[in-house]
């Protein structure tokens, strides 16, 4: 079969690898419809995550049909269309227990990476078939009612972003500051509406990305034309944000989200980010905030957000701005990474 595979930092190439089958009882063979680039792959495509080995299929964003099924499985058949999390867990240890699949000890066992497509041990989804193990916790049914296109996001970005929101605790009548109008930034402005915010300010220095949020009800700070935190004590009435979503993953931007932030405020960090992080405790006391941060952990957030999209309350389609044949993932890798011809959000079909 093909697949995207991993070679060095802006090295993709499309080519053959070994075909998907079952190699437990428990596992699913998954025959990809659509997958997507994430933020998170860029990190791989610019090198700033440790990888030890080449010539694994990169990306953890993917939905398809169940080509073939193991015989433990039960909650899902050939045929089934599915979306599987980009975090996977066996669904009975501790963690999983709690909702924290993406701790799971059998998963990452020996220090086993245990999301789709950053190593050889679990080989992504920018391929034509994927292995999933552990399908009865990680994979979940499509309904007929929603496309592939629909589901495809609850995979990772679009649970990533009400994560945030969630850690940040929104609420109604909050004033969130949401750092990043990426992907994930966007839908994390979607949750926090979801969630009942008054007022949700997005932050971002590219100027297509501000027009997308302006259109989805936010308001709008650009940091290269405006003092953030001028705007936002502006709009708070000098208090400052109830919540700060941190969405890029860049040091710097957390340090901001604990200066925008009000006393007792709570902020989230939801970007990936590799990168030592310097900030000031002292904030942290003086002004009682809160910090959270997680990997997310679709399993939790599929079964709610899939009955929002079912209801027509969220949309999550309106991100993409690029599809591509599977054969033409470098020329989208290059588009996200530039930002060129303002590319959001990269979907990319076998």
């Amino acid at each position: 079969m093909k697949a995207v595979v991993y070679h060095g930092p802006a090295d993709f190439r499309f080519e053959s690898v070994a075909d998907a089958a079952l190699r437990d009882p428990s596992d699913v063979v998954v025959r990809v419809s659509r997958t997507a680039i994430c933020g998170s792959d860029l990190h791989l495509w610019h090198g700033g995550v440790p990888v030890l080995e080449q010539g694994f299929a990169v990306g953890h964003e993917f939905v398809g049909v169940v080509e073939d099924a193991g015989a433990a499985v039960r909650t899902v058949r050939r045929g089934d269309r599915v979306l599987v999390s980009c975090t996977t867990g066996c669904g009975t240890c501790a963690p999983c227990r709690d909702g924290l699949h993406s701790a799971c000890p059998v998963t990452t066992a020996g220090g086993a990476q245990n999301v789709f497509g950053f190593s050889s041990a679990l080989p992504g989804g920018q391929a034509e078939a994927v292995r999933v193990p552990f399908a009865d916790t990680n994979c979940f049914r499509i309904p007929a009612s929603v496309d592939d296109e629909h589901a495809l996001f609850l995979t990772d970005i679009l649970p990533t972003g009400y994560l945030g929101a969630e850690l940040a605790e929104v609420g109604a009548g909050d004033v969130v500051v949401v750092l990043g109008c990426g992907p994930v930034g966007a839908f994390a402005q979607r949750a926090s509406q979801l969630r009942g915010a008054a007022r949700v300010l997005a932050v971002d220095p590219d100027t297509g990305r501000l027009a997308r949020a302006a259109a989805r009800g936010c308001e709008t700070i650009d940091p290269a034309q405006d003092d953030v935190a001028a705007r936002v004590l502006a709009a708070t009435g000098g208090r400052g944000a109830d919540a700060v979503i941190e969405a890029v993953g860049r040091p710097e931007l957390l340090q901001q989200a604990l200066l925008l932030a009000r006393a007792g405020g709570r902020i989230a960090v939801i970007g990936l980010c590799a990168a030592p992080v310097e900030i000031q405790p002292i904030l942290l006391f003086l002004k009682n905030l809160t910090l959270r941060s997680g990997l997310v952990n679709p399993q939790r957030f599929v079964p709610r957000l899939l009955a929002a999209i079912e209801a027509g309350r969220l949309d999550p389609t309106e991100i993409i701005t690029h599809r591509l044949a599977l054969a033409d993932a470098a020329r989208g890798y290059e588009l996200f990474a530039r930002h060129e011809d303002g590319a959001l959000k990269v979907v990319l079909a076998p």
